[in-house]
């Protein structure tokens, strides 16, 4: 085993025993699901940089490198897709431990030996790794400085040179997290790092992240993010969201935001935007369940499994005429003990209590927990339903930070 910052500027020699340079970075290439793999050494002349492979290094150590040919560098190296340098792509670059959930900050790293070959196996972030690149090793207090060492397959790189690697590698693992716990990732980084790792998701997860992160945080990394993307990751968020998200942006931003919103979501999103945050109309979304009264439980089931994806919460169907006037409701769990032939009209239960576009916060947090409801549904003058507030958004309001 041996540290990286062990073997920066290490003499290179060769099978005459000449000195050919000092080593200037490690090539690694990825290798599917296996540590990392060293594929060769860079080093200068002064004037080219050049490339060893693997095949030409006898030994790798802290004193020195020794080859087994001479002559076996290439000159003016040229980087494949699958390959990054530890000196310039990961040393003192910011990581994610996918493990830990948390961002920290690259020390040194960890080569061993596998199979006749070193490999990239863990990143040491403590401070005892400073005091090995500063050369204070010597010192009696370095013995008792703990180190810190997370496993290669925990971490996925944020910033660098690394391209199309680096986000692959970062999407592979972060995308097993939840989204609450990428959102607090994300708040560690610089806000172009931030940037950059929000638009680079696919618009599911970006719009699942975005609704995660802190407002404080949010405001800032919104006006950062291209209107392109932003417009993309907005047709995917609940439309209370997406309204909330509007209502953050700077003027300009907005119009950016809207010219590249699809007109239907444009023009859901600019009605509900006119609202108050605190009243029924600004907290409630127009995604919800809603079945004709004549129609059959296995109709409803297949509209759910259909609209599923569009729907953020689903507690409940709400029956419907043909003019859209509310007439009662049905449980998700009765529909599905149901006969798929009965009529929703023979199932439904009648609405204990509905929303008016401004209902205020207070009275619909009073009336949730009075009546034991999920969710309730908004409705204007004729008792057509608008939209429906979830308990989700009275929590959301309750606890802004959680």
């Amino acid at each position: 085993m041996i540290f990286f910052s062990q073997l920066l500027k290490v003499p290179i020699i060769d099978s005459k025993q000449v000195t050919i340079g000092r080593l200037k970075d490690v090539v690694v290439k990825t290798n599917g699901g296996e540590y990392p793999k060293v594929d060769g050494i860079l080093f200068s002349d002064g004037r080219h940089l050049s490339f060893i492979p693997h095949q030409c290094i006898e030994t790798l150590s802290r004193g020195e490198i020794t080859l087994s040919k001479s002559n076996c560098w290439v000159v003016d190296y040229e980087q494949d897709n699958d390959e990054f340098l530890l000196a310039r792509d990961v040393l003192d670059q910011q990581i994610f431990d996918v493990k830990g959930i948390r961002v920290v900050r690259v020390n040194d790293l960890e080569l061993v030996k596998i199979d006749e070959r070193f490999s990239v196996v863990g990143i040491d972030v403590s401070n005892k790794a400073l005091f090995r690149r500063l050369g204070l090793a010597h010192f009696p207090i370095f013995n008792r400085i703990e180190s810190k060492f997370i496993d290669w397959h925990n971490v996925s790189l944020v910033k660098g040179q690394v391209g199309s690697l680096q986000l692959k590698t970062t999407h592979q693992k972060l995308q097993k997290l939840h989204p609450a716990d990428i959102a607090n990732l994300i708040e560690n980084l610089t806000l172009p790092e931030s940037t950059k790792l929000v638009q680079s998701f696919d618009k599911e997860t970006a719009a699942e992240v975005l609704g995660e992160v802190d407002p404080k945080y949010k405001d800032t990394l919104l006006e950062h993010i291209n209107p392109k993307s932003l417009a993309t990751i907005m047709e995917e968020m609940p439309t209370d969201e997406a309204v909330d998200v509007l209502k953050d942006l700077s003027e300009h931003k907005r119009i950016q935001v809207f010219r590249r919103l699809g007109v239907r979501k444009a023009k859901t999103l600019h009605k509900l935007s006119e609202y108050k945050d605190d009243i029924a109309g600004g907290l409630m979304t127009s995604e919800f369940m809603s079945v004709h009264k004549d129609s059959t439980v296995g109709q409803a089931i297949r509209g759910i499994r259909k609209n599923s994806e569009q729907l953020r919460s689903l507690y409940h169907v709400f029956v419907v005429d043909d003019e859209k006037h509310l007439l009662g409701i049905v449980s998700i769990r009765t529909l599905f003990l149901s006969s798929s032939r009965q009529k929703i009209a023979d199932l439904m239960s009648k609405v204990v209590k509905t929303l008016r576009i401004h209902t205020k916060f207070e009275d619909i947090a009073r009336f949730m927990t009075k009546y034991d409801l999920l969710s309730m549904a908004v409705v204007d003058k004729k008792k057509i339903i608008r939209g429906i507030v979830t308990v989700d958004d009275i929590l959301r309001m309750l606890i802004p930070d959680a």
